[in-house]
């Protein structure tokens, strides 16, 4: 049988009421994540240049935590990402290891110099352009793209959804805010080409009405740049199958889709099972191309 998105909705928000508990959302809408393709190698054969490079970056973004301000706030990708990342990602991370992937080598000796404090001013910061600017749009929210099916949990990721829809599918942001981060770049033979190898074309915008991060990966395109403003709605990207493991067969054809939230200095995960609730309850993007998503169910 096949069921419109607007009818499950109805359905889990109607099951909600009668029991307070998981399952029904599990039943209505998500289908379970297939079993991954076997993820690709992120080692790097090590080099004097890639040496030079690693140290070039953390510099770099050091100089620019020392004197933090609007002008230089979106200047290192990489301590943007360290900002965004929960507290403790990479914690363990073997940086002095030259063959270890470059990008995580430098992400993590960036966030192994970030203190609340540091989160705290950066975020501070995003609310005086925010409040100095003409805010583009009302409050709101909306699911990211139209999608025809979702993947979580243990073979997929516990800390993001996978939202499958059709390669060149406009990616539209889920809130109104300020794109902190645009890689538009990736090259699978350079590893400097964006700040994630795995998520490949990437970005990053920050909500200011709920303090929080939605980092949208893989997309073949990206349509903004750090500093831009966006209302909720606006395409920022589309759908596609960049970044190392999205890029290899069997993978590819869907959305990454990842929410971090900002709190006191801290930033914490929002894991796939309040995505799944998240993403319910928001109604699905406009321009998206089709009337409705269907499931099968």
């Amino acid at each position: 049988m096949v069921m419109t998105r607007s009818a499950l909705v109805r359905a889990a928000v109607l099951a909600a009421v009668i029991v307070s508990a998981g399952p029904p959302l599990e039943a209505a809408r998500w289908k379970p994540a297939a079993a991954s393709p076997a993820s690709a190698n992120l080692d790097v054969r090590p080099s004097a240049e890639i040496e030079a490079r690693v140290e070039r970056e953390v510099a770099k973004a050091a100089r620019i935590l020392a004197d933090l301000s609007p002008e230089n706030l979106f200047a290192s990708p990489y301590l943007v990402s360290a900002i965004y990342y929960h507290d403790g990602f990479l914690a363990g991370f073997p940086v002095e290891r030259p063959s270890a992937d470059p990008e995580r080598r430098i992400v993590a000796r960036i966030c192994a110099r970030l203190r609340p404090e540091s989160k705290a001013e950066f975020v501070s910061l995003l609310h005086e352009m925010w409040d100095e600017s003409d805010p583009p749009g009302p409050e709101r929210l909306m699911d990211p793209v139209l999608y025809s099916a979702a993947g979580a949990g243990a073979r997929s990721h516990r800390d993001a959804i996978d939202l499958f829809a059709p390669e060149g599918s406009p990616v539209h942001s889920v809130s109104r805010g300020i794109v902190i981060l645009a890689d538009a770049g990736w090259n699978a033979r350079d590893p400097f080409s964006t700040s994630s190898r795995k998520g490949g074309n990437s970005a990053i915008v920050f909500d200011p009405d709920h303090d929080r991060f939605y980092r949208y990966c893989h997309m073949s395109a990206v349509f903004v740049d750090p500093g831009d403003l966006v209302a909720a709605g606006d395409v920022i990207g589309r759908v596609g199958h960049t970044g190392v493991n999205a890029s290899l067969p069997g993978h590819g054809h869907h959305l990454h889709f990842e929410a971090n939230q900002y709190a006191r200095g801290r930033v914490t995960v929002i894991d796939q099972y309040r995505l799944r609730t998240m993403l319910l309850a928001w109604p699905l993007p406009y321009g998206g191309g089709r009337a409705e998503s269907s499931l099968a169910e």
